[in-house]
């Protein structure tokens, strides 16, 4: 519009046209008024084709929003299922590991605790083993003692027998009886101790 008012003013400022120049003037405005009714028509069908573009697209996301909506809902509804079984799963993953950790530091002090225990056994059992073979030393040395005094005896009541003959001979033979079985006895005593016999 603002081209063919322009147009007019200037046609109406120059009086001295002629009528030829009129008639091209209207074609010239016939032709620019065919212009803008063409572009018009052209910006109402890009208008009209643009309103059924958005229809179809609206149409598209419409059924993508259906087919992905429940998708989405669905996966929603998981994670916060999920969600606090995976916080759980890994409180109880953590919770393990600790436990792991205390058992292995409770199996590194019970092994350092059994260690000291053994060495600890080790010297008693040594000790032990010492105490036993002074035992068995002054049993040996003590059997030996016995036997010098038993010895000694027998010697005694032999040179006795020897001076009283007659009449003191069966008492005396009844006492080295008695003498011998006590020695017997003794020996026997001493080989069955727990501490060992003679060597």
């Amino acid at each position: 519009m603002p081209v063919l008012n322009g147009a007019a003013v200037v046609l109406l400022q120059d009086a001295a046209f002629s009528g030829h120049d009129v008639h091209l003037a209207m074609i010239f405005l016939f032709v620019i008024a065919l212009v803008l009714v063409l572009q018009a028509v052209a910006v109402m069908i890009g208008g009209v084709i643009a309103a059924k573009l958005l229809i179809r697209i609206k149409g598209v996301a419409d059924r993508v929003e259906r087919k992905t909506g429940p998708i989405l809902d669905k996966t929603n509804q998981i994670l916060q299922d999920l969600g606090p079984k995976v916080y759980a799963m890994a409180d109880k993953a953590q919770s393990i590991a600790e436990q792991v950790q205390s058992l292995t530091e409770n199996v590194e002090q019970i092994s350092a605790t059994v260690r000291v225990k053994v060495d600890e056994l080790g010297v008693t059992v040594s000790e032990l083993n010492e105490t036993v073979r002074e035992i068995n030393v002054r049993t040996t040395m003590q059997v030996a003692r016995v036997d010098g005094i038993v010895s000694d005896a027998l010697h005694t009541t032999e040179e006795i027998s020897q001076m009283v003959q007659q009449g003191i001979r069966g008492p005396v033979r009844q006492i080295a009886g008695i003498l011998a079985g006590v020695k017997a006895g003794i020996e026997t005593l001493v080989v069955r101790l727990p501490f060992g016999g003679r060597r």
